[in-house]
């Protein structure tokens, strides 16, 4: 088959990340198939340098990475920016996506083999959907090729920051059998295999791949519990702890209407702060309060297993004819952990009536009109009174013994062609591809209000703190009732919230691809081509969530049988103007109709000049586009943590000084759309020869009508205290007890941005010692300008440096560089690899603070050795020096996901057998 691969010109940004391919010899070996460039359709059979910048990993580079899923991957590309690395407590935990330029996974194209790779049920913040990575065996991978600049004009939408082409082995044979454990806060360990032949007409190849990794709870990585006050739970600036806690209590007073009320001094529970039944403090008294400490409630690094297969086939069905098919199914189970979930919605006056004959209830009269607990008065005989409690249901079942939060992903994708040589000159390629993903989320502790109180008032549940500081006591009331809540009471009250989604893209796409005709005596060659591309998507929201009876009122909505057609014609030209200069001309239209954002054209111009023998320039010019979603229409439910300085205040009352940490739920409301829109251009040069390969591209993106949520939910909730006053804002509710539920914003095509910068990348090769070669590769990427224009109004926020949370771009420090030595021979290899982050800061349009992020420079260490002709072994050791996280003081996991990873050092040992 012909397949969809790489240049010569992209080889040289190969030599740049993978100094270890064997230079220009491999090059030209590569070179002897007739290959379809990444950035283009037309095939050539002869040495092309591509008019766009193309980056690539190759199998040595993505070993050398020590990479044990494709999400590590993300980290060795300086141009990708705004990644999610690591994920805690969100939706998108255990995917993971490109993001090139930092303009949002949303407008990175992923591809396999040059076609779709098809798109995850769960999408980013502003609603637009993604290609999850990690459902890929990494052993399937014999190259990523990147290209750092637009490509609407050739693939169509989500190509506005470039594209990322995932090259598979299609000419393995053999067979591989292969098995790597890693070792860091948590051990993850996978066994591959490798299965390929060739037969007369002919060739397959078989990639399997099963991982499996533990999880960690927050508490458990010593850089978050440094910055949790050394653990102590004392003052966490409400990072880790929340007011809805372990239990604070009032009188509680019946009216005339029969309604329970709060009455007189609120008192915290008088056993806050002991530790629990397995020695865990995780609560503590502030005013009067008992705070709960939920830094062991969620895990930072959930657990996974993943079990994943990519097989590819090919037949010549005649001289001129060719068949082939690819068929990848993975099924990823990612498992997170949920303690002392909240119950937001309440019966009694913002809590639930504990009444005097409760078994436990331990509360009397102190004389003056308020309550005192006093076990003693109880013994003797004093009655107890009635009392409202405003906490969560607490268990002992927090960090180890937490409940786990299940998500599921099965994947499976199809695609199969024809591919045919009309003539000596011509050639038609056509193909169908279909991808599916089914996605369900089961989250325990989900809360029935009025199914809890009546535990309560049953004395089934017990919500003093006296149940899980000593489950084994017994009723001084009754003698009889025991303390401690089992499982088995938590299930008269708690249920599990059940998510379902489903996304199917499909693909139907022709090219014909041959001579045009002869321009002073040189071929101008062409392209001409057409896609369908149907997008269907189900999201079935959990039935007691959708109706608000699971006791957190948190806003959710089912999206049934939306769909969204899109039709596509493309052509293509390259025209050789002399024997060194070359012309690529690409033009497109999509009409995706009038309700999905209408229809756009978008040309590309390309030009590669061969200036001298070791010079190459290069320069590109397109527009590209990214159309809105069906989440984009239909609206969007998401969750975060937001910090709320109005909590139990009236209107015009002061705010608090110090705010409180809140996860609420975020709703974005849908509506009419049209596609944002991108002018980007590329000036490039590289240098080559025998043993130096260097290149320098300047770029430039101007995006516009951006779709975003149209006012930032934090800068919502701070605009509710101007001038340190309380404003409500109705677009914010909270419950009864005025803590935080939901904030409502709207999805609208809003500013724009635009942005600048530089791409350095160089590779030197030497003579080593005791036979061997040295390699020495940087890349670089330096971006100059991020000019964010959120309202449209001419009002412009510098974005380069800073974390950008408020807009969904990400985080975009403006230096990122990888240096990296190696050195080897026909046996050994011995790498260094230096990873380096610049420092940025962390404002918001509204809130300037230099929240300033350090910098980070992480070194990678690795040692591989062939043992004979069938075995290898790899030793290595990511993040050496064990480097923590930056800190981020804004953000409840104390650093930033998007940028580091917080796993810290992690050794590896891997090791690979082969027979042919």
């Amino acid at each position: 088959m012909k397949r969809r691969s790489i240049g010569a010109a992209a080889l040289a940004a190969a030599f740049l990340l993978d100094p270890a391919s064997g230079g220009l010899a491999v090059a030209q070996e590569r070179l002897l198939e007739e290959v379809v460039v990444t950035g283009s359709n037309i095939r050539r059979n002869r040495d092309f340098d591509t008019p766009s910048p193309i980056q690539t990993l190759g199998l040595e580079n993505i070993e050398a990475a020590g990479a044990g899923q494709a999400q590590d991957l993300l980290r060795t590309l300086t141009v990708n920016a705004g990644s999610e690395l690591s994920t805690s407590q969100n939706g998108r935990q255990g995917v993971s996506q490109f993001s090139l330029r930092g303009l949002g996974a949303s407008g990175t194209l992923t591809l396999v083999n040059g076609r779709r790779a098809g798109l995850s049920p769960i999408a980013t913040d502003d609603g637009f959907f993604f290609t999850d990575i990690n459902q890929y065996p990494v052993n399937m991978v014999e190259r990523i090729e990147v290209l750092t600049d637009g490509a609407s004009a050739t693939y169509g939408s989500e190509a506005v920051g470039g594209v990322i082409n995932i090259i598979t082995r299609s000419g393995f044979e053999g067979v591989e059998f292969g098995a790597e454990v890693r070792d860091a806060i948590n051990r993850a360990y996978q066994f591959n295999g490798a299965f390929g032949s060739s037969f007369e007409r002919g060739r397959f190849a078989t990639f399997l791949n099963y991982y499996r990794q533990d999880g960690a709870f927050r508490g458990e990585y010593d850089f978050i519990r440094a910055r949790d006050n050394g653990g102590n739970q004392l003052d966490t600036g409400s990072r880790w702890d929340s007011g809805t806690g372990a239990g604070r209590y009032n009188r509680a007073v019946q009216g005339g209407d029969g309604r329970w009320s709060r009455s007189g001094a609120t008192l915290p529970d008088p056993l806050c702060g002991r530790p629990n039944a397995i020695g865990v403090v995780n609560t503590f008294v502030a005013d009067s309060n008992c705070r709960y400490s939920f830094i062991d409630q969620r895990r930072l690094t959930p657990e996974a297993t993943r079990l994943q297969s990519f097989t590819q086939f090919s037949w010549e069905l005649a001289s001129k004819a060719e068949i082939f098919a690819e068929l990848s199914f993975s099924s990823n189970t990612i498992r997170d952990g949920i303690g002392g979930a909240v119950l937001r919605t309440t019966t009694d006056d913002g809590g639930f009536l504990v009444p005097r004959t409760h078994p436990f209830n331990y509360f009397v009269d102190d004389g003056a009109g308020n309550i005192a607990w006093d076990p003693a008065a109880i013994a003797a005989g004093t009655p107890a009174v009635d009392v409202i409690f405003r906490g969560r249901p607490l268990t002992t079942f927090d960090g180890e013994l937490a409940d786990d939060i299940t998500r599921k992903y099965d994947n499976l994708r199809l695609l199969f062609g024809l591919d045919i040589d009309l003539s000596e000159a011509w050639s038609l390629n056509t193909s169908f591809m279909q991808a599916r993903t089914q996605f369900s989320d089961r989250q325990p502790r989900s809360y029935n209000a009025a199914a809890f109180r009546a535990a309560i008032n049953s004395g089934a549940w017990n919500p003093f703190a006296i149940a899980w500081a000593d489950p084994d006591a017994i009723s001084i009331k009754d003698n009889f009732s025991r303390s401690g809540n089992g499982p088995a009471d938590l299930k008269l009250f708690a249920a599990n919230r059940v998510f379902q989604a489903e996304s199917v893209q499909r693909v139907i796409e022709a090219i014909f691809s041959g001579t045009l005709f002869e321009f002073g005596g040189r071929s101008v060659l062409g392209a001409f081509g057409a896609q369908y591309r149907r997008f269907d998507y189900n999201d079935i929201a959990d039935s007691l969530s959708e109706f608000r009876l699971d006791g957190r009122a948190d806003p959710v909505f089912s999206i049934n049988d939306a769909e969204q057609d899109v039709y596509a014609l493309f052509a293509e030209a390259i025209v050789p103007l002399d024997e060194d200069l070359e012309v690529q001309l690409a033009l497109r239209y999509e009409d995706y109709g009038e309700d999905q954002g209408g229809s756009t054209t978008d040309p590309k111009i390309g030009a590669r000049w061969q200036a001298r023998e070791n010079w190459l320039l290069r320069a590109s010019f397109g527009t590209s586009f990214q159309a809105p979603s069906i989440r984009n229409t239909a609206g969007a439910v998401g969750s975060g943590a937001l910090l709320d300085r109005a909590f139990e205040l009236n209107p015009g009352e002061r705010c608090r000084a110090r705010p409180d940490s809140y996860n609420a739920a975020q709703i974005t409301s849908g509506g009419n759309l049209k596609p944002q829109t991108a002018t980007n251009y590329n000036l490039g040069a590289v240098f080559q020869n025998e043993r130096f390969t260097g290149s320098v591209d300047y770029w430039v993106y101007d995006y516009k009508d951006l779709i975003q949520t149209g006012d930032d939910f934090q800068d919502i909730l701070d605009n509710e205290c101007p001038g340190g006053v309380y404003r409500p804002d109705p677009r914010v509710v909270r419950d009864p007890s005025g803590q935080l539920n939901s904030i409502t914003s709207a999805f609208v095509n809003v500013g724009r941005v635009e942005t600048s910068g530089l791409d350095l990348n160089a590779s030197w090769f030497f003579p080593g010692p005791f036979g061997g070669e040295l390699a020495l590769a940087f890349s670089g990427t330096f971006v100059a300008t991020f000019d964010i224009d959120q309202a449209g109004d001419g009002n412009r926020f510098d974005g380069v440096n800073n974390r950008n949370r408020f807009i969904g771009f990400g985080s975009l420090p403006d230096k990122r560089a990888n240096l990296s030595l190696q050195w080897s021979n026909e046996r050994h290899m011995l790498g260094l690899t230096g990873r380096y982050i610049g420092a940025y800061e962390d404002r918001t349009p509204t809130d300037t603070a230099d929240n300033r992020i350090a910098r980070q420079t992480v070194w990678d260490l690795q040692y591989g050795v062939d043992v004979g002709d069938t075995t290898s072994l790899t030793l290595g050791v990511n993040n050496l020096f064990d480097e923590d996280p930056p800190e981020v003081i804004t953000d409840r996991i104390a650093f930033d996901g998007q940028v580091a990873d917080p796993r810290g050092r992690t050794l590896y040992l891997r090791a690979r057998y082969r027979f042919y």
